[in-house]
């Protein structure tokens, strides 16, 4: 155990990795699913499944900053089936 931790001092970590939360939300038979399935797998399905529940995805996207850095972040999209009224 460091010294840090034994004193009961703080100990921060520069975050390593950074998730954000993607909800797609809308009418049945939009198209929420074949732009996600283009989006995360470069694919694109002619037939018409509905999603049934949630359908959830992690894609990491590369960015870069000011500085000419490359960054990873992680998109977690959420894909929620269409709800009829």
């Amino acid at each position: 155990m460091s010294n840090d931790k034994k004193e009961g001092k703080l100990v921060f970590h520069q975050r390593t990795e950074m998730i954000f939360k993607i909800i797609v939300i809308g009418d049945p038979a939009v198209g929420k699913t074949s732009l996600l399935t283009n989006f995360c797998g470069d694919k694109f399905n002619y037939e018409y499944i509905p999603t049934v529940g949630v359908n959830i995805t992690k894609e990491p996207v590369t960015i870069k900053d000011d500085m000419g850095k490359d960054s990873t972040v992680n998109l977690m999209i959420w894909d929620i089936a269409g709800q009829c009224n």
